[in-house]
């Protein structure tokens, strides 16, 4: 069991939070991952469910003459086909069709519940519908007509911290950390352009991890999102920090503590989590046409079908089949860089000419073409001429926005100095500073 920091721990820490509290709300508490440590909670405030609009309002039943239902929505039904097993009226089911927001109840899944209330003359007064665990639309009859609103039950938003060393699989270390599968994926997905998380992490390396989790009435709904991480590479030798940067829209991005971009213009690998048969080299003995020439590219190995990501922005300018690549894509990107994906087994839904996003899958892995075994063939050329896409440096993404500058100076240092607490000994920052 966990158990509570006292209070005056607390107050130190909602000060501290009060004093850097902006649009980009960091640290509400602070609590461990997987681990017999303390914790500290700070609630986020009470949703205020109280609505001026008397519109929205239901009307009273003083002779509690309504009568409750409980709808489940069964194959092909709709909220038409639902009311009539209460005998509420087409009319009315087309009234409330009528409303700008009538998507919010009209919207149906096989499975969903709806409480239901009808007076004693089976006019509908009332429809509860929870969407999720922390959202309910309510539709009301008001003197002016059905009105539907949301209800959002206040989420407690906690702080976690994971360590971990590697042994084996990043995957796995993650695991026994305490991180769930999204918050792997997500830790992954940031340092995706800085480390290769095929080739260079080594056992010893460590990572650590900020980040937050989402109850609700005391139930774990799920992680958040992660606020900080750092993940050291080469035997501990080289530190690779992140720090998020959001505002109320969201996530704008993941920076170091210089305020650079984590995000590159290109991923470093197209595939996820499989192994290089082959590097660069401007020599290699080719196992098909026994004789030794360049290889200028790097080869993915894999399962079949293995989906194939574009590394970067860019037009699709050919898309088809060579004896050599067998089904291949070329993707054209800003200015002179230029990535080729081959031995596709088939291709994706992006066609000749159209632009791609990067992270976009364009193709499949396969063995077509002049290929012993399934496999991706990445090719990396600048200026049209051929470079090593393991050892290349990718131009970045843009800086910290300005207007965001000094307020991420103080959270990103802020939040440095709690992952330098965190080690193997102590694992936990037990005072905000």
């Amino acid at each position: 069991m966990k158990n509570w920091l006292k209070s005056s721990s607390l107050t130190k820490f909602a000060l501290s939070i009060a004093i850097f509290g902006t649009a980009m709300s960091f640290i509400p508490s602070i609590s461990v991952a997987n681990l017999p440590l303390e914790t500290t909670t700070l609630p986020l405030p009470e949703i205020n469910d109280t609505n001026t609009d008397t519109s929205l309002k239901a009307k009273a039943n003083p002779d509690n003459q309504w009568h409750e239902h409980t709808i489940k929505i069964k194959k092909n039904d709709s909220l038409s086909t639902a009311l009539d097993r209460v005998n509420v009226s087409a009319t009315t089911t087309y009234n409330i069709s009528r409303l700008k927001n009538s998507n919010l109840i009209t919207n149906l899944r096989v499975g969903d519940k709806l409480t239901v209330w009808v007076d004693k003359d089976a006019k509908l007064q009332k429809i509860l519908y929870p969407k999720t665990k922390t959202l309910t639309y309510e539709l009301v009859k008001t003197d002016s007509g059905y009105k539907i609103h949301e209800k959002k039950s206040a989420i407690e938003i906690r702080t976690e911290t994971a360590y971990g060393t590697i042994n084996g699989a990043f995957y796995l270390a993650a695991k026994r950390a305490g991180l769930s599968a999204k918050s792997i994926m997500q830790l992954a997905d940031m340092f995706a352009w800085d480390i290769d998380f095929i080739r260079e992490l080594r056992k010893g390396d460590t990572f650590k991890v900020i980040y937050e989790t989402r109850y609700l009435n005391g139930e774990y709904l799920g992680d958040g999102d992660i606020l900080a991480a750092q993940i050291t590479t080469n035997k501990g030798k080289e530190k690779h920090n992140a720090f998020i940067l959001r505002d109320k829209k969201g996530i704008i991005g993941f920076y170091n503590e210089k305020g650079k971009n984590l995000k590159k213009a290109f991923l470093r690998n197209p595939v996820d989590y499989v192994r290089i048969t082959s590097k660069f080299t401007p020599k290699r003995f080719h196992p098909i046409l026994k004789k030794w020439r360049s290889h200028r590219g790097v080869d993915y190995g894999g399962p079949l079908n293995t989906p194939i990501h574009v590394t970067g922005n860019g037009k699709i300018i050919q898309r088809g089949k060579a004896r050599g690549y067998g089904n291949y894509i070329k993707v054209q990107h800003a200015g002179k860089y230029m990535t080729v994906y081959g031995h596709l087994n088939k291709f994706g839904k992006y066609k000749k000419g159209q632009f791609v996003k990067q992270g976009d899958v364009i193709g499949y892995m396969g063995k077509t073409g002049l290929a012993t075994g399934v496999h991706l063939h990445y090719e990396f050329r600048v200026n049209n001429k051929h470079v090593d896409p393991l050892k290349i440096k990718f131009p970045a993404a843009g800086p910290v926005p300005k207007k965001y500058r000094t307020e991420f100076k103080q959270k990103s240092h802020f939040l440095l100095t709690q992952l330098d607490r965190i080690d193997s000994k102590t694992h936990f920052a037990r005072n905000f500073e």
